[in-house]
């Protein structure tokens, strides 16, 4: 009876919340937003006031220029008076000969090993005999490719990389593909052309990199020498 009776009474009334909470929130609101905007604008006043207050951009680049002339003045006259324009050529120098040297021994790290599948070929195909023969006249080729190229474009040697050089062994690599086309015999002969030839450019590689490290080695002892010397003046 009482489980039925509780069924039967009316709702109780929901609980009231304070009204007093919500109508507070939009006023806190508009104030924090009014406090908030006044506090920006305050900051920015006082921003243009001690710009002004310390002369403005001017003074600024004025500040930056005196600590410039006070660096200047607290380097030592012998590392003014050093010629570094020559020592940035040397250091150039420097790291293109790195670069070329790198660049050969990959060369010849794929040199050795295409040669050497060349010679496993032509001993299976019981050509042995012409080998030493396509090696010579791959010798001889490159050196009359060379002085050729010397004499039809004589501008290009001594700058840079030399490029009668590289002409030369894409001819020899050239070689190397266009073997292909042909019977057994004119295949293994061309190969070992081709291997001789890019053999002796590299041989001659070697010798330009080698005056080449020993000119640079001469400019550094000079700027070293030039060097000391202004020390000693002083």
């Amino acid at each position: 009876m009482a489980l039925t009776a509780s069924i039967l009474s009316p709702p109780s009334s929901p609980p009231k919340l304070p009204n007093k909470l919500f109508g507070q929130q939009p006023c806190q609101l508009r104030r924090s937003l009014v406090l908030g905007t006044h506090h920006q604008t305050s900051s920015k006043y006082a921003l243009k006031a001690s710009m002004s207050q310390s002369g403005g951009p001017d003074k600024v680049t004025m500040q930056i220029n005196d600590v410039k002339e006070k660096l200047e003045k607290a380097i030592p006259d012998s590392v003014k008076e050093l010629e570094w324009e020559k020592a940035a050529d040397v250091v150039v120098e420097q790291l293109v000969s790195l670069g070329q040297k790198a660049l050969k021994w990959s060369i010849v790290v794929l040199f050795a090993l295409s040669s050497l599948s060349d010679v496993i070929f032509s001993i299976s195909r019981n050509q042995e005999l012409m080998m030493p023969l396509g090696l010579l006249v791959g010798c001889l080729a490159a050196d009359f490719l060379k002085e050729t190229s010397q004499q039809v474009f004589p501008n290009s040697h001594g700058k840079g990389l030399n490029r009668n050089l590289i002409g030369v062994g894409c001819i020899f690599v050239f070689i190397k593909f266009i073997s292909a086309f042909f019977g057994i015999r004119g295949k293994v002969i061309l190969l070992h052309v081709a291997n001789g030839g890019f053999l002796q450019v590299l041989w001659l590689w070697k010798g330009l990199l080698k005056g080449r490290d020993e000119s640079n080695q001469d400019k550094s002892l000079s700027l070293g020498h030039d060097s000391l010397a202004v020390e000693g003046t002083e």
